[in-house]
Protein backbone atom coordinates (compact mmCIF):
# COMPACT_ATOMS: atom_id res chain seq x y z
CA UNK A 1 0.00 0.00 0.00
CA UNK A 2 0.99 3.49 -1.09
CA UNK A 3 1.43 6.32 1.95
CA UNK A 4 -1.72 8.54 2.08
CA UNK A 5 -0.58 10.85 4.90
CA UNK A 6 3.05 11.26 6.69
CA UNK A 7 3.82 13.22 9.41
CA UNK A 8 7.56 13.70 10.50
CA UNK A 9 8.19 15.83 13.60
CA UNK A 10 5.10 17.41 13.52
CA UNK A 11 4.99 20.18 16.24
CA UNK A 12 1.61 22.83 16.07
CA UNK A 13 1.89 25.53 19.75
CA UNK A 14 -0.55 28.02 20.13
CA UNK A 15 1.85 30.49 22.12
CA UNK A 16 2.84 28.78 25.26
CA UNK A 17 0.84 25.83 24.81
CA UNK A 18 2.15 23.04 22.62
CA UNK A 19 -0.66 20.77 20.89
CA UNK A 20 1.31 18.67 18.90
CA UNK A 21 4.79 17.96 19.80
CA UNK A 22 7.14 16.21 17.08
CA UNK A 23 4.58 14.22 16.21
CA UNK A 24 5.59 10.88 13.44
CA UNK A 25 2.74 9.10 12.07
CA UNK A 26 2.31 7.40 8.54
CA UNK A 27 -1.00 6.32 7.16
CA UNK A 28 -1.89 3.96 4.33
CA UNK A 29 -4.13 4.42 1.65
CA UNK A 30 -7.59 1.76 1.78
CA UNK A 31 -6.69 1.77 5.52
CA UNK A 32 -9.33 3.17 8.28
CA UNK A 33 -8.02 4.34 11.42
CA UNK A 34 -9.35 6.09 14.39
CA UNK A 35 -8.08 8.90 16.92
CA UNK A 36 -8.18 8.07 19.94
CA UNK A 37 -6.41 10.30 23.29
CA UNK A 38 -8.58 12.82 26.20
CA UNK A 39 -9.21 15.88 25.83
CA UNK A 40 -6.72 18.47 24.61
CA UNK A 41 -4.65 15.81 22.80
CA UNK A 42 -4.15 17.23 19.72
CA UNK A 43 -6.98 14.47 17.79
CA UNK A 44 -8.44 17.60 15.68
CA UNK A 45 -5.54 20.21 15.62
CA UNK A 46 -4.10 16.86 13.47
CA UNK A 47 -7.18 16.69 11.03
CA UNK A 48 -7.22 20.24 11.12
CA UNK A 49 -3.96 20.94 9.64
CA UNK A 50 -4.37 17.61 7.36
CA UNK A 51 -7.41 18.98 5.91
CA UNK A 52 -5.25 22.37 5.46
CA UNK A 53 -7.48 24.30 7.75
CA UNK A 54 -4.19 25.42 10.25
CA UNK A 55 -0.56 25.53 9.95
CA UNK A 56 2.02 23.61 11.66
CA UNK A 57 4.60 25.36 13.63
CA UNK A 58 7.36 23.08 12.62
CA UNK A 59 8.16 19.38 11.12
CA UNK A 60 7.08 17.73 7.49
CA UNK A 61 3.59 17.05 6.52
CA UNK A 62 3.45 15.28 2.95
CA UNK A 63 -0.42 14.56 1.60
CA UNK A 64 -0.37 11.61 -1.40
Amino acid sequence: MSELVTCKDLTKRFGNHTALDHLNLSLDSGKIIGLLGPNGSGKTTLLNIIGGLDQYTSGDLVIG
